[in-house]
């Protein structure tokens, strides 16, 4: 009877949960701003190797504890003039510095594009940064749209560099390249616009209603992320993120790694009991199941949830080459 009640209990939460991610969300777009009078930065600064694009969020700060999801999407163009066929941008939040003509930048994701490709939408995950905006007006300085290393060609195709070889944004942007897509003729520079109308730059933001966090507050507590700002502040037996640092030579005698010498990889650790953090039904019954007969082997582990890749740099002979290892660093933890 008890286990029934808990796997009862459980099985409504976990209803609940799904109905709070998939139907109860509002979802708000923000086009990028054609002109904004606090800028430091142009809105659309036009550069042979970037372009940066800024929103104006500020309508959305009185909701900022309600935000879930934020996604920026851009519409890249074909552009069959490029002299490359490929290349890989990445996206970075510009950050304030003392030098405004030098801002600072923190990366975010990177996407390889065929440049002479029909064109396509590129979606990319800025919840974090939007969130920094939404409590923090000051700091809203856009996002940079860039090539991995303008100071040298990357060849996407087999990670090669070749260095000394300046390589511009052969990439193309609707609402943002508008006026050098058309080669300056002001007839197709408005044909343009109004083919692509539709097609600027912009923001996706997914909040959950007030109603439903009012809702939820006596009745339910939001699910700790068993992540870095949580774990490494507090003392906890449970699973947990745990950190780790491996030096590549040091540790584990890789000299053939140029760039990081180390890095952050962290691990997972600790017990599970019943209801911490656990991701699916199984894991939920497994652990009521350990805790009614603790003299069981079957019991749910402490297992990674969320991981990142890690970008390393080394030599063939002479040649330079990037790579991104994925899934090398753990960020934070489950119980399944």
């Amino acid at each position: 009877v008890l286990q029934e009640k808990a796997t009862h209990r459980a099985a409504t939460c976990e209803r609940e949960r799904s109905d709070e991610e998939y139907y109860a969300k509002e979802v708000y777009k923000i086009d990028m701003q054609p002109f904004y009078p606090e800028n430091a930065i142009p809105p659309s600064y036009y550069s042979l190797y970037f372009r940066i694009v800024r929103f104006d969020v500020s309508a959305m700060e009185k909701n900022a504890s309600n935000l879930v999801k934020a996604e920026f999407r851009v519409f890249r163009l074909q552009n069959s003039k490029a002299r490359v066929s490929e290349q890989r941008i990445e996206l970075y939040q510009v950050l304030k510095s003392k030098e405004l003509s030098s801002p600072g930048q923190r990366y975010i994701d990177s996407k390889v594009v065929k440049t002479r490709a029909e064109g396509e939408w590129l979606s990319f995950d800025v919840t974090e940064a939007v969130h920094e905006w939404l409590h923090h007006r000051d700091r809203n300085l856009g996002f940079k749209i860039s090539l991995h290393c303008p100071c040298c060609t990357f060849v996407p195709s087999n990670n090669y560099i070749i260095p000394n070889k300046s390589e511009e944004l052969e990439a193309r942007f609707a609402g943002i390249d508008d006026y050098t897509y058309s080669s300056g003729d002001v007839k197709a520079l408005k044909s343009n616009r109004k083919k692509y109308s539709g097609k600027t730059p912009h923001l996706l933001l997914m909040l959950l209603p007030s109603y439903r966090l009012e809702s939820q507050q006596p009745s339910r507590r939001k699910k700790r992320a068993l992540d870095a700002a949580y774990c490494f502040r507090n003392v906890q037996d449970n699973c947990c993120l745990r950190p780790l640092y491996i030096d590549f030579k040091r540790d584990l005698g890789w000299k053939w790694i140029h760039e990081p010498k180390g890095y952050h990889a962290n691990f997972c650790a600790g017990a599970c009991p019943y209801l911490w953090s656990s991701d699916t039904q199984h894991s939920r019954v497994l652990s009521l199941y350990n805790t009614i007969n603790p003299e069981a082997s079957a019991s749910p582990c402490c297992v990674s949830q969320d991981l990142e890749p890690l970008t390393i740099l080394y030599y063939i002979g002479k040649t330079p080459k990037i790579e991104q290892l994925s899934n090398m660093i753990v960020k934070s933890c489950k119980c399944s």
